[in-house]
């Protein structure tokens, strides 16, 4: 199995790269590197011999000839445009998520304080509970279903200490 993902560095589409490289599938990311914290994002995947970056969608079809057992997962809004081959493409709604190498300017939030009160508030998901949910669909060809998951406000707390720590990496840049 091959999976392009477009775009791989936009911070949902890493934690879908970085994840179907950990299940040993081949993934082709197509993203234009735009930014510092996309070229930072190249640097934790780029060695994984099961990885290979194109910048434009035109490149990798100028390099790779698609076979039938390569799907491309798009980022679309706030959705996941899935495709294999000729059959009909299937659309993916994503529940607000949060997580760690998020764009939390986007949000207005300038503590971590406010940002737990913040996921308490709009019930975000937290990206990786919804990128297993999404593989174990995925991987198994069933219907996707993301369960609302209460999280205790320690698990939140660690959570976003996490994303803090990355968000802290991304302003030394």
């Amino acid at each position: 199995m091959m999976v392009t993902v477009n775009p791989c560095f936009h911070w949902i589409g890493y934690h879908l790269t970085s994840n179907l490289l950990q299940e040993g599938i081949e993934v082709i990311g197509i993203d234009p590197i735009e930014d510092p914290k996309s070229d930072l994002l190249y640097m934790y995947v780029g060695r994984n011999s099961n990885f290979q970056h194109f910048f434009q969608r035109s490149d990798k079809e100028n390099h790779i000839q698609q076979s039938n057992d390569e799907w491309e997962v798009d980022l679309v809004d706030n959705g996941l445009l899935l495709r294999h081959g000729d059959k009909e493409s299937e659309w993916i709604e994503i529940p607000l998520l949060y997580g760690e190498w998020m764009d939390i300017g986007k949000t207005g939030i300038k503590e971590k304080g406010e940002f737990v009160q913040w996921i308490m508030e709009h019930k975000a998901t937290y990206v990786g509970d919804f990128i297993e949910a999404f593989l174990g669909m995925f991987l198994n060809q069933q219907p996707l279903r993301v369960e609302q998951r209460v999280e205790d406000k320690d698990t939140i707390l660690e959570r976003v200490e996490a994303l803090w720590r990355c968000e802290q990496l991304l302003r030394k840049f």
